[in-house]
């Protein structure tokens, strides 16, 4: 039987300046690691979960001021409360209770669905699953009333996946629809709340087996399939869709023009489903959270796990018509790695704030903040210890640049990238070393310096004058 798609390959970018992107929490294994799901924001505080890490190593829950100040672990998960959460946690009305849903763990080790209280107090095991009722739960909690809605993406009468109810008390739970492979398979991120009708996607299943978009109301009944992915208009949904007005606006991690996933709206009442934007590699692939939404309605915020300039993955803004593409943070390997978040960007305000499961300085993953505004498309910054290691000179010159390295041992390469970040040039260097860029056009360019085990060493920018 085939699995779910996990983790995806996504490394954040080195930025032009502190002010655009800002490392804000290095997750070291003691204080979580892997964080999974999507930020949670309540008043100036970010609460989330790690997949690992902890006490126990089963993972935890936390919270942290959104200036990265005041982190604490509210709770450590240790298998028997619950292990291995990848969702995003749920805020009550009130918003001083969390709601939320583990993988792993609890009674069966299938995953619990739990509740806390925003000061860490008040820990409730509500219900666990035992694999007939669903499992390997991945998708985010819908409060609606005094209801929590939700997905397992296996499990249940034909372990292909659940939608499912429960009360906030853990009480009456009901399965309220199997997927059964011809209708989908393995429902992945969380559901889309619309009056009574709840919109989502699977992974897998249906005609082609390349998933689908689906519609079913709160009580399961009227399940209807709206779109039929195909591999042409798109393949293996593995977020949620994001709703402006009547149009739904989603991503596929696979498929499109060029097989590397697409941007693709599509009105509530299944009709105009729309092809906005087909990722092609360089300017990104495998969009994976869902995408998000500017306050002016006018924009869509998102993450690619690979493509850009070092196939690492991008961050982007597009317009919601697919026009104006942007990538805002190109891939590399200095911060952070692999987002997992099963939801999306969080933006208030001009800031966008996110997760990686894995990098920063213990590679155990980061929380992160990134200015909205950010229009800079360049994959480096110019880091301060840059110009006491390495020298760049003429820089303007016609194209021909000399490299000089200070107090650098051992064999290193150079990288250079143009503003849309395609790498246009690299060779091995020493001490002393001549670039020759006389053939590319004129403008600025952007280098990173390596050693062979690929550490950064450094990175700056060069300006073609012919």
């Amino acid at each position: 039987m085939k699995k779910p798609y996990l983790i995806g390959l996504f490394i954040l970018a080195i930025v032009t300046s502190q002010a655009q992107f800002t490392n804000l929490l290095n997750f070291n294994g003691a204080n979580g690691a892997s964080p999974g799901g999507s930020l949670t924001l309540i008043g100036n505080k970010l609460f989330g979960m790690t997949y690992m890490g902890g006490a126990h190593t089963d993972g935890c829950i936390f919270s942290i001021d959104t200036n990265g100040n005041n982190y604490k672990d509210l709770l450590d998960f240790n298998g028997t409360n619950g292990a291995s959460p990848l969702a995003s946690l749920t805020p009550s009305l009130s918003q001083k209770v969390l709601y939320g849903i583990t993988q792993h763990g609890g009674a069966h080790n299938d995953g619990c669905i739990f509740s806390i209280d925003t000061n860490g107090n008040n820990y409730r095991d509500r219900f666990d699953f035992d694999g007939s009722d669903g499992e390997w739960n991945y998708s985010s909690l819908i409060l609606s009333g005094g209801l929590l809605l939700g997905t397992t993406s296996a499990g249940g009468k034909y372990n292909a996946g659940t939608i499912f109810s429960i009360d906030t008390n853990g009480t009456n739970f009901k399965s309220l629809f199997n997927f059964d492979i011809t209708n989908g398979q393995f429902p992945v991120g969380s559901m889309t709340l619309i009056g009574n009708v709840l919109y989502g996607m699977t992974d897998y299943g249906d005609t082609s087996d390349d998933g689908n978009i689906y519609q079913i109301d709160t009580n399961g009944s009227n399940f209807r399939i709206l779109v039929d992915f195909n591999g042409k208009n798109g393949s293996h949904p593995l977020s949620s869709l994001t709703l402006l007005g009547k149009t739904l606006y989603g991503v596929v991690s696979a498929g499109g023009a060029y097989d590397s996933g697409c941007i693709f709206s599509i009105d509530t009442d299944g009709s105009r489903f729309v092809d906005r934007f087909d990722f092609t590699g360089p300017n990104g692939a495998a969009p994976y959270p869902a995408p998000t939404l500017s306050s002016s309605g006018k924009t869509l915020f998102g993450m690619t796990l690979s493509g850009g300039a070092h196939d690492s993955g991008c961050v982007f803004s597009v317009d919601t018509n697919g026009t104006s593409y942007k990538i805002l943070l190109n891939g590399s390997r200095v911060h952070g790695a692999k987002p997992l978040g099963y939801g999306a960007l969080l933006l208030t305000g001009n800031m966008l704030y996110g997760m990686t499961t894995a990098g920063g300085i213990d590679n155990d993953g980061i929380i992160f903040k990134l200015d909205a505004n950010n229009n800079v498309s360049t994959t480096v910054s110019e880091l301060s210890s840059t110009k006491e290691l390495i020298s760049v000179y003429p820089n303007p010159s016609n194209g021909v640049f000399t490299f000089q390295l200070s107090g650098i041992n051992g064999p290193s390469w150079v990288e250079i990238y143009n503003v849309m970040g395609q790498k246009v040039y690299t060779r091995s260097i020493n001490s002393t070393t001549e670039i020759n860029l006389s053939n590319q056009p004129n403008g600025v360019y952007f280098y990173r310096v390596l050693t062979r085990e690929s550490s950064l060493m450094g990175e700056g920018k060069m300006v073609v004058e012919k």
